[in-house]
């Protein structure tokens, strides 16, 4: 069960999560690589999984003394938490219970590395599987650190720098400690470490530059939104007055008249939020909500403004060309003032999507962690019950 320098083969298989569902980064649309189906996915991940299910059903079942078996299931496991790969952390639980009381040479237990490594699933995986939840919980290291305390310190950057922006990794940072905060006991809150501070008191030391990264990189953000909003509003204020006359249609003055109308007053109001940023206190607290909502809605509204702008600037081209007969040309213009909007949506898009998601969702932890072992293994295992149906 063993190689060269005490690793064992499960130890081996978990520092590869590209071979798991859950340790593979999620940035594509479509099943792994180019070339490869969906089925050839899923017979890859029952293979692997079948194989972590097999050896900890083998170490679980040999006769072996705590002592023996710990040495073989603790690394793995412990990895395993670090790392984010559910599956070896629930089959390793499943087979062997008392598992869930391995710690590492610091006596972190699972609950711990979790929260260190910012790894939701396996924390919700655990927190769902253990009937002792409260007493790992309330566990130390050997700094008398509790969980709240290491949710204080700053997370690795490889996590940190998922997020784009400073100031909404302040925000996950913030919604990190504070998840954990209502889950633990409220002696937990006022515990002191080693070097006698508070959960509080490591979480403000530890975000201290994050912080003011945090604040550099908003009030940048939003004196660049502020420019482009003002340039938007000037342009639209001059076309009210300029571009009113000549309109034989009263349905197409009408469209440019609301269009330029909503392009001027929301980029004034781009431009308060905006403002407002800028103005604002920047207490960690503010990253948590008030200043993410404050962003989003400026960054919205200042979508709306620029699409306004583009629907009063097609109107224009419409009265010209099609009186003209220009088909052509008015298509061409038509084509290119839909540009602006699609490199908005296309650059600004993402970020906005995943911020909304770290604003407005419910919790980190209130959402049930699926069981990725069980759930590849019955997909698999009922697409292979339709193929022997289909050959019958």
């Amino acid at each position: 069960m063993t190689f060269y320098g005490g690793e064992s083969l499960l130890s081996e298989i978990t520092k590869k999560p590209s071979a798991f569902p859950s340790g593979r980064t999620k940035r594509l649309p479509f099943w792994g690589y180019v070339g490869v189906s969906k089925e050839t996915k899923l017979m890859s991940d029952y293979k692997v999984l079948e194989l972590v299910k097999h050896l900890c059903k083998v170490i679980a079942d040999d006769r072996n003394d705590y002592r023996t078996t710990s040495l073989i299931l603790k690394r793995p496991l412990l990895l395993g938490a670090e790392i984010g790969v559910c599956e070896i952390v629930e089959e390793i639980i499943k087979s062997y219970p008392d598992a869930i009381w391995f710690t590492n040479e610091k006596n972190q237990n699972l609950f711990h590395l979790a929260v260190m490594n910012r790894q939701e699933k396996v924390f919700k995986l655990i927190y769902q599987m253990t009937d002792h939840k409260h007493l790992l919980l309330m566990s130390q290291d050997v700094d008398k650190n509790n969980i709240l305390h290491l949710a204080g310190k700053l997370a690795p950057e490889n996590k940190l720098n998922v997020i784009a922006g400073a100031a909404f990794q302040m925000q996950r940072e913030l919604q990190w400690y504070k998840e954990v905060e209502n889950i633990v006991p409220a002696e937990c809150k006022n515990e002191i470490n080693c070097v006698g501070e508070t959960p509080a008191v490591v979480f403000h030391k530890s975000h201290k530059k994050l912080v003011t990264e945090g604040e550099k990189w908003m009030k940048e953000a939003a004196t660049s939104c502020i420019v482009a909003a003002t340039v938007t509003a000037t342009l639209v204020f001059q076309a009210a007055f300029s571009g009113t006359s000549g309109y034989d249609k009263l349905s197409v003055f009408m469209t440019f008249g609301f269009s330029d109308a909503l392009s001027l007053f929301s980029s004034i109001a781009t431009a308060i939020i905006f403002t407002s940023i800028i103005t604002a206190r920047y207490k960690q607290d503010d990253f948590l909500k008030a200043l993410p909502r404050k962003f989003i809605l400026g960054v919205v509204i200042m979508f709306i403004s620029i699409t306004s702008m583009m629907v009063a600037f097609g109107t224009t081209v419409y009265q010209i060309f099609y009186e003209k007969k220009a088909y052509l040309m008015l298509g061409l213009v038509g084509i290119s003032a839909c540009l602006p909007m699609l490199l908005f949506v296309a650059s600004q898009f993402s970020l906005i999507w995943h911020l909304f998601i770290y604003a407005y969702r419910p919790g980190l932890f209130r959402k049930p962690s699926k069981r990725v072992l069980d759930q590849v293994i019955r997909k698999v295992r009922e697409k292979m019950l339709s193929y022997s149906r289909l050959i019958s």
